[in-house]
């Protein structure tokens, strides 16, 4: 008889749930605060669940259905708030801003603020929906910091708008979050 292990794959932490937008604020903080230990992380990640609370957000609406822009950036503010109050540092976050109407000028765009101190929570469409993070631009790729173990997006797979890319990228739903003064 063949084991039920060997011929199913258990499900990972990911498969079912939306939780991207509470683990992209995380990562976000895990890149630009590496000293951040384990204890550390698990009280944020309790404050930023208490926060979902607090904007009234479901169980079902968290885990089932994805978290939107504005809750995200409750969390990310949540999150510096968290940092501020534990380990006395200067952090911040901010709505991306620039007018973008095409792909080449959110590449420049999101070039001319990654640097080590600072990366980007981006809102993914497409192939699916997804929180991720941001770290580092090249001409052709983004490099992801992220939860779902995305690596990299390419240039020509993304688009604003256009359904017929993998990934849409909408400059709306970015928020910049750095490390140190602004």
């Amino acid at each position: 008889m063949i084991s039920r292990a060997r011929v199913l794959a258990p499900f990972n932490q990911g498969d079912l749930d939306s939780l991207c937008g509470v683990y992209c604020v995380m990562n976000a903080v895990r890149y630009l605060f590496p000293e951040l230990r384990s204890q550390r992380s698990v009280a944020l990640f309790q404050t930023l669940s208490e926060n979902l609370t607090t904007n009234r957000v479901t169980a079902h609406e968290t885990v089932g259905l994805g978290i939107e822009i504005p809750i995200v950036h409750s969390l990310v503010e949540a999150a510096c708030n968290h940092l501020r109050d534990v380990l006395d540092v200067s952090v911040s976050a901010t709505i991306f801003t620039p007018k973008i109407r095409r792909i080449d000028d959110l590449w420049t765009a999101l070039g001319d603020v990654l640097d080590e101190s600072q990366v980007a929570i981006i809102g993914l469409s497409g192939r699916h929906d997804h929180w991720t993070v941001a770290y580092q631009i090249t001409e052709r790729t983004i490099r992801l910091f992220d939860s779902d173990s995305m690596k990299v997006l390419h240039r020509a797979r993304c688009s604003l708008r256009n359904l017929k890319t993998p990934h849409q990228i909408d400059p709306d739903e970015i928020i910049l979050v750095r490390r140190g003064g602004v």
